[in-house]
């Protein structure tokens, strides 16, 4: 019988590594015998950051927060990798490179199902402590698939979903699974099934960021429903993420001698995950033009570089305290009220889109610069209003390029996208195939019942 590798040799590397990494820390009768007993042998596979954080770094470079014609140097650090996302090629990997995004993502899916298939028969552990191992689990796999969705499926339509080609759904460790394509449809409800099963065995908020917590997952739960277009629902997990208080800074406080929190001590964030890659590139001038001259994010999170892009940068993961420019690609606080004024804007409620903005921008500003904003300054269009704060906000990180796919659906919040590279111009529209990508060769070569996206 065939093997599957839906995750190339990162599958077999993953239960590789179960064995290997748990050795040290599970009486072992005979090698071949499952090293995974204990309730704590489980919660390690947690603990573990690495097996969780890193995701992705595609997103921030197929948006249009990148700008439209980019100048690469020997010091630039673009491979053709990032060259070919940059122009949505028709393939983004080519030979023996991996797509290191969906290796990632289906190796958490792999190791989040590992810990279901055994923690609630593990030793040494309460019930209530296996419940919430299983909760974390499922949060990262809800985030896997969600991630996955919006890289490698369609955008989700409502109208359409049933029929829709998703993605191979594994909800097991079985290694000769079918890996045939669900419909998206069937990936949202496992995606929505998991965060409300997670969401009564969770703590309001975690220990540390980089583990799941109720917060999270209500906040996740509204960002899954935004994208499906069911903003009574998103409007609803968003009410229940807000009135858990969560942190939003005031930058002001981290403008003189304050050193702007760590990423693991950072309170906006509310599950941490981190690109699985580095992107140093300009920033489209459209995207700084939105922002006010006072505008505390552009002086703490966006920096100039002069020499070898010679414009704005995004420079926030230095003030985190990580380098390599990986940005943060998880869950934060500012999320939740945006996506809360963005339903209200659907629901045409002034009042209601003024306060949340507000209530936001008030931490963006000095206190003797701050205007706040008015019914008249927002009134000709709220739901623009609401985009053009999410950019601000979400400037470096993936949201924009999930934002940018889900508006295609709302008419004229979609403007077609336009580069130039190596003096040749490349233009993305609304009904473009290329707003999906590619899925890697390697992957379709050991798995062909996979299929190849449109393009």
């Amino acid at each position: 019988m065939k093997i599957k590798y839906i995750i190339l040799y990162s599958l077999f590397a993953c239960g590789t590594l179960l064995v290997s990494s748990c050795r040290k820390f599970v009486e072992v009768d005979q090698y071949d015998k499952r090293t995974l007993k204990t309730t704590d042998d489980y919660l390690y596979l947690l603990n573990n950051k690495s097996n969780f954080e890193s995701s992705y770094v595609l997103p921030l470079i197929t948006s249009d927060n990148i700008a439209p014609e980019v100048v690469l140097s020997a010091s630039s650090a673009w491979g053709e990798i990032y060259q070919r996302a940059y122009i949505w090629n028709d393939y983004f990997y080519i030979d023996n490179q991996q797509d290191i995004a969906w290796n990632n993502l289906y190796k958490q899916i792999y190791i989040a199902n590992e810990i279901l298939a055994g923690v609630m028969e593990s030793q040494n552990g309460t019930t209530a402590q296996k419940l919430a191992v299983a909760a974390e689990a499922r949060v990262h796999r809800a985030f896997a698939y969600y991630s996955l969705a919006n890289q490698y499926a369609s955008v989700y339509d409502p109208t359409k979903a049933e029929n829709q080609q998703g993605l191979p759904l594994l909800l097991t460790t079985d290694l000769f699974q079918n890996l045939s394509r669900v419909s998206l449809a069937r990936i949202y409800e496992q995606i929505i099934t998991d965060l409300n099963v997670a969401t009564e065995n969770l703590p309001n908020f975690p220990t540390f960021n980089y583990h799941p917590s109720k917060i999270a997952a209500y906040a996740l739960l509204s960002r899954v429903y935004l994208t499906m277009r069911n903003f009574e629902e998103s409007g609803r997990y968003a009410d229940l993420a807000l009135a858990l208080e969560p942190k939003i800074y005031n930058l002001e406080d981290y403008t003189k001698d304050v050193t702007f929190p760590r990423l693991i001590d950072d309170k906006e964030v509310l599950l941490s995950k981190l690109s699985s890659g580095y992107i140093h590139g300009p920033i489209n001038p459209e995207l700084i033009a939105l922002y006010d001259a006072d505008d505390l994010r552009l002086k703490l999170f966006i920096g100039t570089e002069p020499n070898t892009y010679k414009g704005y940068v995004y420079t926030k993961p230095f003030a985190n305290s990580l380098y390599y420019y990986n940005s943060y690609v998880g869950l934060s606080s500012p999320e939740i009220l945006l996506n809360r004024a963005e339903v209200y804007a659907r629901q045409n409620n002034v009042a209601k889109v003024v306060e949340l903005l507000n209530l936001l921008r008030k931490k963006r500003f000095p206190a003797a610069k701050y205007k706040a904003l008015t019914t008249a300054d927002i009134n000709s269009d709220l739901l623009q209003s609401v985009i053009d704060e999410r950019r601000r906000e979400f400037v470096g990180t993936d949201l924009r390029w999930y934002d940018m796919r889900r508006l295609t659906l709302d008419d004229r919040y979609f403007k077609p996208v336009s580069r130039t590279f190596n003096g040749q111009t490349y233009t993305l529209t609304a009904s473009s195939p290329r707003l999906i990508y590619p899925i890697n060769q390697e992957v379709l070569t050991l798995n062909p019942e996979i299929g190849q996206n449109p393009r």
